[in-house]
């Protein structure tokens, strides 16, 4: 990789990786969505340990007065939970199967959060049933979500947002806040230090991935393709950097399709 490819990755990260409050306080909070304390924190299934982990410390730190884990069994939930195994000094067989189970230990164990605040969708296995799901427990278990943080593996916030605005309704609030801001040095390897992120080439792959999802084209998610998703615009910059990608780098293209 070299400094035009890894700038070019730098500008798709940057469009995808969704944070409306740079960095969280409570009077941020309260200047995004009227409040300093939101109803509910919904953590996104991932195998990105960091997406419990930033829900957790928010909840402790009074920003939720409830946490909702979602996500079920999926092929990556095998690589979260070795994750978390060393995270928590455990063997894998001791965690349970589902990544909203298992983002629950995280929280119980690493973070003395009781169960009582915990809320968990166990079955979804993708975005859209994530939402789904998780709304249907709000509701069955009286749970104001009216004001909300979301949470997700950084390079599926966006995506993740724009499902979520088709299924709440226009006075709910939903407050992005991917748990980093991944930056590629001109390598190509990670300038976070985060532990337990992306392996080989998976950063690339979905951040190529989610552009040509995102697109409302005939291959995208939007209503001139799957409909899966509502307009979403695309900048310029962004898809000139995926197209410099493609050329020079096809090979990270495996989630095009």
């Amino acid at each position: 990789m070299n400094k035009e490819i890894s700038d070019a990755f730098n500008c798709i990260i940057e469009f995808l990786a969704v944070r409306d409050i740079a960095q969280m306080s409570k009077d941020a909070l309260k200047q995004a969505c009227g409040a300093s304390v939101t109803d509910v924190i919904i953590a996104l299934g991932s195998d990105l340990p960091v997406v419990a982990e930033t829900a957790c410390e928010l909840y402790k730190a009074g920003y939720g007065e409830k946490l909702m884990f979602c996500g079920g069994i999926g092929h990556s939930t095998v690589n979260l939970k070795k994750k978390v195994a060393k995270i928590l000094n455990v063997e894998t067989d001791q965690l349970p199967e589902s990544e909203a189970e298992i983002y629950a230990c995280l929280a119980k164990d690493k973070y003395q959060i009781e169960s009582s605040s915990i809320f968990m969708d166990k079955t979804s296995t993708n975005t859209s049933e994530n939402i789904k799901n998780a709304i249907q427990i709000f509701n069955d278990h009286t749970i104001k979500h009216e004001t909300m943080i979301l949470i997700q593996d950084p390079i599926l916030q966006k995506r993740s947002y724009v499902t979520a605005l088709d299924m709440f309704n226009d006075r709910q609030k939903i407050i992005n806040y991917a748990p980093i801001i991944p930056k590629l040095n001109p390598d190509g390897t990670l300038q976070n230090d985060t532990p337990y992120l992306w392996e080989g080439k998976r950063l690339y792959e979905l951040a190529l991935g989610e552009v040509y999802r995102l697109r409302d084209d005939e291959n995208g998610y939007g209503p001139n393709g799957k409909g899966f998703l509502r307009h979403v615009d695309v900048p310029e910059e962004v898809n000139r950097s995926f197209e410099i990608i493609a050329d020079k780098m096809p090979e990270y293209l495996a989630r095009c399709q």
